[in-house]
């Protein structure tokens, strides 16, 4: 799991040249506006079809109050300060920010949002959804894969199971940090505009999140070697897979590749509300369960500020590769990226 750094919080960051950052209430403004283009969530630009509610069950809430709730990050009077941190020029961002929030609007009904920031876990994501596609018939186009294997879930079936294992085993050994821990789950947050704990959603935005110990082309060589390759085809496989993701603008800086300075990747994840609480957990910086917000559906449910506040989510390859549980919209920095990345998988 990647926890958020304590440097990307909003609260112990300054805020440089604060008369270029665009004033929160732009992003409502914009959301108008392309609405009123006639323009539906990202998911329907680009395939015309939708599939909200399907497979989803009768569970204890109702989708018409969550609806009338509105967007997951306005309710509770949320404040969007933390907006201020992208750059008014910066306009793929505002494109970015305002799909977020048209698909907040859309699927609330029946699915809580969570925010993933990451970077350097990039293209070990891309080349997951790769192999999804491939293997469990996952759609890579919308966003990428950030967990691939089923057995690595034998112990850690539901989210009750990984707060036991977290209280049993991790809390003494790197908690969060440690890697069977991150084998399964990721950290995140609730809110686009999330202030905190430890890490501010806007503020990562250009940068995106990572943790700097873990050695990305160990895992992502592992993972080639898991599905049946071996040591020298892995290297091989590896060294074709970084090249490939720098013809697309994909960040390869922690592959000790190119450096593009725009690193950040937000995945932006809708877990059905009758499922939340079997697959995520409301959470402490460092993956301590967070007794106060527990059971986090019901807080989710609620008209409560969510922008502040992270969860820890057990990404089951299995819901996170069914599209009436789990949805997935990935956002990157790099605006090159971003529009190369939904046919990036089948090169892979």
């Amino acid at each position: 799991a990647e926890d958020p750094a304590a440097s990307d919080s909003e609260s112990e960051v300054e805020v440089d040249d604060a008369e270029r950052r665009r004033p929160p209430g732009i992003l409502a403004a914009l959301s108008r506006a392309l609405g009123s283009l006639g323009r539906r969530p990202a998911e329907h630009d680009s395939c015309g079809t939708s599939d909200e509610g399907e497979g989803a069950s009768t569970a204890s809430y109702n989708a018409v109050c969550q609806r009338q709730l509105g967007p997951q990050s306005l309710r509770g009077g949320a404040s969007l300060r933390p907006l201020r941190h992208i750059r008014s020029e910066d306009l793929h961002a505002w494109e970015c920010f305002t799909d977020m929030r048209r698909n907040e609007a859309y699927y609330g009904g029946d699915y809580a949002a969570f925010y993933h920031s990451y970077s350097s876990s990039a293209l070990i994501y891309e080349v997951q959804a790769a192999l999804g596609a491939l293997l469990l018939r996952f759609d890579p186009r919308r966003a990428p894969l950030p967990r691939l294997f089923a057995s690595d879930f034998a112990e850690t079936p539901d989210a009750s199971a990984l707060m036991g294992r977290f209280g049993a085993e991790f809390a003494e050994h790197k908690r969060d940090h440690n890697a069977e821990f991150r084998k399964v789950a990721l950290s995140a947050m609730c809110s686009y505009a999330s202030r905190g704990p430890e890490l501010c959603v806007p503020v990562v935005w250009r940068g995106g999140y990572c943790c700097k110990d873990l050695e990305v082309a160990r895992v992502l060589r592992s993972v080639l070697e898991e599905c049946g390759f071996d040591a020298d085809a892995s290297s091989r496989l590896l060294d074709a897979v970084v090249a490939l993701a720098e013809r697309h603008s994909l960040d390869t800086g922690a592959f000790s590749g190119h450096r593009s300075g725009e690193a950040g990747h937000m995945l932006q994840i809708f877990i059905r509300r009758d499922v939340v609480d079997d697959i995520a957990y409301a959470a402490l910086p460092y993956g301590l369960v967070d007794e106060e917000r527990t059971p986090l559906s019901q807080w989710l449910n609620g008209d409560n500020s969510f922008n502040y506040g992270q969860v820890r989510i057990l990404a089951r390859p299995g819901d996170f590769t069914d599209r009436s549980r789990v949805k997935m919209f990935a956002y990157s920095a790099s605006e090159s990226f971003h529009r190369k990345r939904a046919p990036f998988p089948r090169p892979v």
